[in-house]
């Protein structure tokens, strides 16, 4: 089937099946298109680690902020994040939003995000990744996963990293920030790297 172009477009032609539906597929990677674009970013916390965190609060151990102005919605792809080292304690990690834009933006230790078009032109991100920082009355809108009380040599665990594929259904709009941060049991001196991939979608 061949649509005529519209206003200067060139013509499409639309795949239709033996029942007259519309065959539909997917030309790139689930994200592709959009880093292709160069809207696609990531950011996450040094290789060292950071604490996971015992308690929601004041303090983020990653946090994605979507400052004041800006004009683009921070579209959430992925969450992850990798055992470094310590004893964890049990409990999860949820994703907390400050949805005041009222509110003090989160500030902490900067982070620099990386343009997932690896070796692309475009400008660094919009939004602003940080660590260890201060946010202000989160509230919890996703569990991302759960922590166990283990450690490296741990019978059967041994080194991992966990995602969360939000896949777009949390979005930061601007003077709003989403942070990743554990509700547990202390451990023994836990530490682990906190990240996400997100897209930026204009407003």
């Amino acid at each position: 089937m061949l649509f005529d172009g519209l206003f200067g477009r060139k013509s499409t032609t639309v795949a239709v099946d033996k029942d007259g539906v519309v065959d539909v597929g997917v030309s790139h990677s689930l994200h592709g298109s959009a880093v292709l674009k160069g809207n696609v970013f990531s950011g996450a916390t040094a290789a060292s680690g950071v604490a996971p965190g015992t308690a929601l609060g004041t303090t983020g151990a990653y946090t994605l902020v979507n400052p004041l102005g800006s004009d683009v919605y921070g579209v959430v792809l992925q969450g992850g994040m990798g055992y470094v080292s310590g004893t964890l304690g049990a409990g999860f990690v949820s994703w907390n939003a400050t949805v005041n834009p009222q509110l003090a933006l989160p500030t902490g230790t900067g982070i620099t995000a990386v343009n997932m078009l690896i070796g692309g032109r475009r400008n660094g991100a919009s939004l602003l990744p940080l660590t260890t920082s201060t946010i202000v009355a989160p509230v919890i809108i996703r569990p991302a996963w759960n922590l166990d009380a283990s450690l490296a040599t741990t019978a059967g665990v041994g080194a991992f990293a966990v995602t969360d594929h939000v896949n777009g259904s949390i979005v930061v709009a601007p003077g709003a920030s989403v942070t990743l941060h554990g509700t547990s049991a202390a451990g023994a001196t836990p530490l682990v790297v906190f990240g996400s991939i997100w897209e930026e979608v204009s407003v």
